[in-house]
């Protein structure tokens, strides 16, 4: 099952390569915290910015470094359905499961959409989670297509970014089979947990407090709703400024003030600007009390 916290890594950069030594120290202190997961190479670790090989090595590295504590994801960031295929072969043996965008910017039609993943399924023994996120995409999984792949049989969760958060209901109430709802949005977790989904795989908040994003969730599985909602309210303002700028930037800032990364991105990405810095420091000071 996929459930609880899982955390989509960033990737460290070092004079314009992949840092493994930071990776690696990075990677312990997310296995160490008590999420359930980590996506490694997803878009949060600015995978459309690594070369085919970069992401074959930072899915090897993660597993060595993870060392069997968490599941590890394997993130399959790409619209060319071959591609996908051959990346999902050489980094089968890494991973427990693959997170698999709905190929984005063709605006495939439904059809295509499912061909797409039906070719995935049948490339792997792994278990499969669909991610479906509209808006960056610019293509939508619909209900009639999303029930026929779940009938595929290693098609095993979906990520919804969808802002429609009655699918977390309406959906899960027409899959058979065992099958995981997992959040993919932040700032509304909390909603998605009440409306069904099983877990979150965070893309922003996770990677910096994963420890308090843990504790939250716990106290909702709890029914401790004292706890969860001063959790809620303390991280609202985490979700906000890790996405003021554009994604993984505001990360990579906050991990480079804890000395687990630099504050290093790809281009076209750049550091975030200093105003949103400094909010990201007062941020980080105002949870210490949780910490």
């Amino acid at each position: 099952m996929l459930n609880g916290y899982i955390v989509a890594l960033v990737t460290p950069f070092k004079n314009g390569g992949i840092d493994l030594a930071a990776f690696e120290k990075y990677v312990d202190f997310i296995a160490d915290s008590g999420v359930s997961g980590m996506v490694v190479c997803g878009s949060t670790g600015e995978s459309l910015s690594l070369s085919f090989q970069e992401k074959v090595e930072l899915t090897k590295a993660a597993a060595s470094f993870n060392k069997g504590r968490i599941k590890i994801i394997g993130g399959i960031v790409d619209a060319a359905t071959e591609n996908c295929v051959e990346l999902m072969k050489q980094t089968e043996k890494y991973v427990d499961n693959f997170l698999c965008v709905c190929p984005f910017y063709i605006k495939p039609s439904q059809r295509q959409i499912y061909d797409h993943f039906k070719k995935l399924n049948d490339s792997t023994s792994r278990g499969i989670i669909l991610y479906n996120n509209p808006s960056r995409a610019g293509a939508d999984i619909g209900f009639d297509v999303f029930k026929r792949l779940c009938e595929l049989k290693n098609i095993v969760a979906i990520k919804e970014c969808s802002p429609n958060l009655s699918r977390f209901t309406l959906w899960r109430s027409a899959i058979k089979k065992d099958f995981d709802f997992l959040c993919g949005n932040d700032d509304v977790v909390c909603a998605a947990l009440a409306m069904g989904a099983s877990g979150v795989i965070s893309g922003g908040t996770a990677n910096l407090f994963p420890n308090l994003c843990v504790k939250m969730y716990n106290a909702f599985e709890e029914k401790d709703f004292e706890t969860f909602a001063a959790l809620r309210d303390a991280l609202a303002p985490a979700h906000e400024l890790m996405f003021a700028e554009p994604s993984p930037g505001a990360m990579k800032y906050a991990l480079s003030k804890m000395k687990l990364i630099s504050n290093e991105p790809r281009a076209p990405l750049s550091p975030i600007s200093a105003e949103l810095q400094t909010k990201i420091d007062e941020l980080i000071e105002n949870l210490r009390q949780f910490l």
